[in-house]
């Protein structure tokens, strides 16, 4: 592609974001806690018990659909029951690859259409994050189908639920898929699978940049480099590995490798080309969000904003005294979250101009208020940090990591067994940003990697990783947290959550000043070759000279 493109109505970009977002976890076991815990708690070795948001939220789309009477699909089901021996690389365990467990298949492959993201489906902690993003950013004019039923599932599903404190799904699961149930029963709004061509007055999704498809009209390449990038191979291979498994854990899809030819020769190309009923299952996409479904969620902001912070100078205000903290290890002292002084310090470093300063403090205040309607009061006493850092990838991670979160789970003592959630905190490289509003890169939303156009949509993907591990934490934790938010602020401080640069915290000299002293001492390091140059061949002839008058 060209020239980058930029919609400055609502931010979004068009272009390739190397942004790799990798939720930890790590467990911590404060004694004077889980002795209030003990009486009231069950517990489980299993994290996915307690972090398992993005299970609920497939389950709620495949209900919301009528992907179980598409023709398409079942002739695909029925091609991979007959090639599983050939389709799956490990057949000792592809017993539960049968016709009586197809819904399996079905979840996941619907909920590749609604939420159309490749790095969502590597995990359904990914899919619920990436979710979460696309309904917060989606701009106003690219809201379709697809992202009503997210809208209907946060705001009417998610939220209720959030209030109930469930905590683990140990024994609420049942309650709360019959909470789905109940309400897919009553609601009008269901993904069409079967229609043939796409709506007359069919929604804009930006996907208009050859050579990009949308969704499962991409086609799988015969080259294996490329199957990776295919949004249908991504498809295929996860809704594969969810039928292969009972759908009960979490499985990371990159530790499962398919051969992109023989799903395409086998599911897709197996004596009839599917290929076209594939693709119009994309088609209901392009069908625009209803107005009252876009009202509900502008009520819902509206109504956050009324209820927590009308500003975001009180969002930070509040925010920097309710996470105050002194540790003596790193002789700290200050505040754990300073969206202020972070976003003052980003836009001298990077030289962004007040338009887009006053959008990226929009989309945080939006993000906190929304988020704290969801999930209520003491999620203030679960996100213990929020930070940007100019460095890219960030320190300690694999890969190109520009954005993470970490969240805690509390264990019995003495045991690996969980009992609850109990923190977390996010890190966000700020670098990736600049370069988009620099107009140096090309998006991965056109090729499906990313749900939403944009630029600051990392932010909202890390805090759904923040509210898909508070889902997991009971109601007597949720109602101690405020007593122990300080002295574990305290054990934290900022250096324990993040080593390396963090705007707002750090003096970090500007961007262009940064890049000045590059070019300088380059220049002064090519100065100095070539003088060495000009001296050795001086050198040189000097010597050839006094030789030949000998």
């Amino acid at each position: 592609m060209g020239k980058f493109h930029t919609i400055t109505s609502s931010l979004l970009v068009f272009g390739t974001i190397n942004m790799t977002f990798v939720p930890t976890s790590s467990f911590i076991n404060q004694k004077e806690h889980i002795i209030e815990l003990l009486s009231t708690t069950v517990s489980s070795p299993d994290e996915d018990d307690f972090i398992y948001s993005g299970y609920l939220l497939r389950y709620f789309i495949y209900k919301s659909s009528n992907i179980d009477k598409n023709k398409t699909v079942e002739m695909m089901e029925k091609n991979i029951v007959n090639n599983k021996n050939k389709i799956y690389n490990v057949v000792t365990n592809i017993g539960n690859v049968k016709m009586d467990t197809k819904e399996l298949f079905e979840m996941s492959l619907m909920a590749s259409i609604i939420n159309t993201s490749i790095y969502g489906m590597t995990t359904w902690k990914e899919f619920f994050a990436e979710a979460y993003s696309k309904w917060m950013t989606m701009p106003d004019e690219m809201k379709n189908k697809s992202w009503e039923i997210l809208n209907n599932f946060f705001i009417d599903i998610y939220t209720p639920l959030q209030k109930e404190n469930l905590g683990s799904r140990i024994t609420s699961l049942q309650y709360q898929l019959d909470k789905i149930d109940q309400y897919v029963a009553k609601s009008n709004l269901s993904y069409n699978t079967n229609l043939t061509k796409k709506p007359i007055d069919a929604v804009d999704l930006k996907y208009n940049f050859p050579p990009f498809e949308f969704g499962l009209q991409q086609l799988i390449p015969q080259d294996s480099n490329f199957w990776e990038r295919s949004y249908t191979f991504n498809a295929l291979k996860t809704s594969l590995i969810m039928w292969q498994s009972s759908g009960m854990k979490d499985i990371k899809t990159s530790n499962f490798s398919f051969n992109g030819n023989i799903l395409r020769d086998t599911i897709i190309n197996n004596g009839q080309d599917l290929t076209e009923g594939l693709g119009d299952m994309m088609n209901d996409s392009y069908t625009r969000a209803s107005q009252s479904s876009r009202t509900k969620f502008e009520n819902f902001m509206n109504t956050s904003k009324q209820q927590y912070y009308s500003s975001f100078d009180k969002l930070d205000e509040d925010l920097k005294k309710i996470t105050e903290y002194e540790n003596n290890y790193y002789y700290e002292k200050g505040s754990a979250i300073f969206l202020k002084d972070s976003v003052q310090a980003m836009q001298k470093y990077y030289h962004w101009n007040d338009k887009i300063i006053e959008f990226l403090k929009n989309q945080i205040l939006n993000l906190f208020n929304m988020t704290y309607a969801i999930t209520g009061d003491n999620f203030k006493y679960f996100l213990t940090g929020f930070l940007f850092s100019p460095d890219a990838p960030l320190l300690k991670r694999s890969g190109e990591t520009t954005a993470y979160t970490s969240y805690f789970l509390e264990l019995l003592p003495g045991t690996k067994r969980i009992t609850s959630a109990r923190s977390a905190y996010i890190i966000i490289s700020a670098k990736e940003f600049a370069d988009a509003l620099l107009d140096k890169t090309i998006s991965k939303y056109l090729i499906g990697w990313w749900s939403s156009p944009n630029i600051f949509c990392s932010l909202n993907h890390e805090m759904g990783h923040a509210v898909d591990a508070y889902y997991g934490m009971l109601k007597e934790a949720r109602n101690v947290a405020p007593k122990y938010f300080q002295s574990y602020l305290n054990s934290l401080g900022i250096k324990d959550k993040y080593r390396g640069n963090i705007f707002g915290y750090d003096d970090i000299e500007s961007y262009n000043q940064k890049v000045n002293i590059i070019k300088i001492v380059l220049i002064i390091m090519f100065g100095a070759f070539c003088t060495s140059i000009i001296i050795t061949i001086a050198w040189g002839i000097s010597r050839k000279i006094r030789t030949q008058k000998k």
